[in-house]
């Protein structure tokens, strides 16, 4: 099951609940039990193969103070 992220837009209150995507049951937050919650995007990680697991490639590193990093 995946976890989802979601964020309140009663209260403001983020959180990550496990759940089914075949769940209908209703979202509540889980400050103040209010059904206005969306779903929200986030970052995460993904399985692969047999059981490993790779995290989203991160970017590049930046350039020293005052150098643009190319010759």
């Amino acid at each position: 099951m995946p976890i989802y992220e979601f964020i309140c837009t009663s209260c403001g209150h983020q959180f990550e609940t496990l759940r089914s995507a075949k769940d209908p049951s209703a979202i509540l937050c889980t400050k103040c039990q209010s059904d206005a919650v969306k779903k929200i995007l986030s970052s995460g990680s993904f399985k692969v193969g047999a059981g490993g697991s790779a995290s989203l490639p991160s970017a590049p590193p930046v350039a020293s103070c005052g150098r643009s990093g190319f010759s």
